[in-house]
């Protein structure tokens, strides 16, 4: 009979059983096991539980339990063959076809090879660390850096020192199997003959497996100097996956399941830094984007994630990347933007623990960090607003639920002031044309066209009058009403200006009995109901841009006007070249 013992062993150690169930089960955390309704038979009070330590499930109403690829079978309701090919493809593990038993125990001996060349070349980068002559520039770049000597330890932390064959001489030393050093990734075969090390002149970051923290499974090595690559990792191997590792996730998951939330940063400097001021639910990618194997680990400990990225373009960039990812599988994220030039590990040394924690506590949803810092680099201009809805609707588009993907559209709508007809058109255009060529095409015109984009302007300032009064006497001034195509939105306005010229303060809320139309009491509520689509600090930007624009277009009016007239043409040229009475 043919054995799968090497390939769903691989499987357990690789899955997260929270978050395979967690797809298929709405889980919560109990003391050390998750609970919930069972899938498998009737009932109002939870008695499923699932325990991450036994990486095992249990039933205590019908009794049935077992590993994942139990519940994978009674689930969907297949054979063990069928879950343990499924399991694999999810998890990215071959099963070769019509492989024997004894092909099965040589793969698994093969693992077992890379694991202890792996504790090997932990070992000698630890002792190469504390040898007085050749670890000394790498400890006083820990000392420089604050990483004291309990985390040096904790994470056994070690040097590679420059030269080209000091792993290989200890792993002969060792008599260790040098075409399994190669196949780990921690030696390279010469062109000509002979090894060398794939690790030299850098610090090093060791890599555990989640499952069994004490197993080695990859590393990361970072110079000491501006020299380049800055960081190097383990190449893919058996064992290690970069996709899908995540540095600290060994020791952090119990931090990370008590506080319900990750924190993600990009760096091990980051890391250690955030652990040696006392935050333990932090996790570090391997100088990667986030995968949905990375969100996966964490979903299946955490309610949500905060990510903290670089405030540059790369960084933003960043944000849209993991942006369809988190909605995908369901994790709710937040980003946090450092002041400055900081990352965290700077920040933390700086500022301390407390201030990172309320920066953390403050972060938007990752949506709004990305919507608001885009709009914000291009100075919310129509161009500006075509260029983030060109980047943004692709991401939406991608989104597998329907239910998902309206809420966004509405929340994108009330951001830009672009109706959600407009908005859903061009979400069609790119479910037809999902290469994206289609994308964008008629979009200026949607957000600018008064019968599809009008409430671009419209919405924007009668959202502005009504949430911000303080800008109703700048904005009657300038003449803001010539902006306005709607009638609806032209009778509110006017009806506000009336009470505004009677009384010198308005009440929005009370302005519906002085309408005329149902139409304009619904709009009035629909905006009143409604946030303001500025912060405090946006709205003279906004009230300027206003009346920027209502300068404009009564400019350009007046020169359509004047034609003819060169009197009065070369006076409202001269009107133009001042410019807007505000600036």
């Amino acid at each position: 009979m043919t054995s799968y013992q090497s390939a769903k062993e691989e499987i357990k150690s690789t899955a997260d059983i929270v978050e395979l169930i967690g797809q298929y089960v709405q889980l919560r955390k109990a003391g050390r096991n998750h609970v919930g309704l069972c899938p498998f038979h009737a009932e109002k009070e939870p008695s499923f539980t699932v325990s991450p330590e036994r990486h095992t499930f249990h039933c205590f109403g019908c009794k049935k339990g077992g590993d994942i690829f139990s519940f994978w079978m009674e689930y969907h309701g297949s054979t063990f063959p069928e879950a343990l090919r499924d399991l694999a493809e999810r998890y990215n593990v071959t099963i070769s076809e019509g492989f024997s038993q004894a092909a099965e125990k040589e793969k698994a001996a093969k693992r077992q090879n890379l694991y202890k060349i792996n504790e090997k070349a932990a070992a000698y980068f630890q002792e190469a660390l504390k040898d007085p002559a050749k670890g000394q520039a790498a400890r006083d770049y820990f000392k420089k850096r604050s990483i004291p000597g309990e985390i040096v330890s904790e994470f056994r932390l070690g040097y590679a020192p420059d030269e080209w064959e000091g792993l290989v001489k200890d792993l002969k030393d060792h008599n260790a199997d040098l075409d399994g050093a190669v196949e780990a990734g921690v030696i390279i075969p010469g062109k000509k003959r002979g090894y060398y090390d794939r690790f030299r002149g850098r610090i090093i970051f060791p890599i555990f497996d989640l499952r069994r923290g004490e197993r080695v499974v990859g590393f990361g090595g970072r110079v000491l100097d501006e020299s380049l690559p800055k960081y190097l990792n383990t190449p893919e191997t058996p064992i290690f996956h970069k996709g899908r590792s995540l540095y600290g996730l060994h020791s952090g998951h119990k931090a990370i399941r008590e506080k319900g939330r990750a924190v993600v940063v990009e760096g091990y400097m980051d890391l250690l830094a955030l652990r040696r001021h006392g935050l333990g639910e932090v996790v570090a990618t391997l100088g990667t984007a986030l995968t949905s194997d990375h969100i996966r680990k964490i979903k299946g400990i955490a309610r949500e994630a905060v990510v903290v990225f670089d405030p540059d373009e790369a960084g933003v960039g960043a944000v849209l990347k993991s942006l369809p990812i988190f909605l995908n599988e369901g994790l709710r994220a937040r980003a946090v933007e450092l002041p400055g030039d900081h990352d965290p590990d700077s920040f933390v040394n700086a500022e301390g623990l407390d201030r990172f924690l309320e920066l953390l506590d403050q972060a938007p949803p990752i949506f709004d960090y990305y919507l608001e810092k885009r709009l914000a680099q291009r100075d919310s201009d129509v161009e500006g607003k075509v260029h983030a809805l060109k980047e943004i609707l692709p991401v939406l588009s991608a989104l597998r639920s329907s239910t998902q993907r309206s809420l966004y559209v509405r929340r994108l709508a009330e951001k830009t002031g672009v109706r959600e007809e407009a908005l859903l058109s061009e979400l069609r255009t790119l479910d037809k044309n999902p290469s994206q060529r289609g994308v964008g095409r008629g979009l200026k015109e949607r957000v600018l066209d008064p019968q599809t984009g009008k409430s671009y302007g419209d919405l924007q300032l009668l959202n502005l009058l009504v949430h911000h009064p303080d800008a109703v006497s700048r904005l009657m001034e300038c003449g803001s009403t010539i902006l306005i195509s709607d009638p609806t939105v032209t009778q509110i306005v006017e009806a506000l200006f009336q009470e505004y010229r009677k009384n010198v303060t308005v009440s929005p809320e009370n302005l519906e009995d002085s309408l005329e139309s149902e139409a304009a009491c619904i709009k009035l509520r629909e905006v009143l109901i409604g946030r303001s689509y500025y912060s405090e600090g946006e709205v003279e930007q906004a009230v300027r841009e206003i009346e920027r624009k209502a300068y404009q277009k009564r400019l350009s009016e007046s020169l359509k006007m004047a034609k003819g007239d060169i009197e009065g043409l070369n006076k409202l040229l001269k009107l133009k070249a001042q410019g807007p009475l505000r600036s």
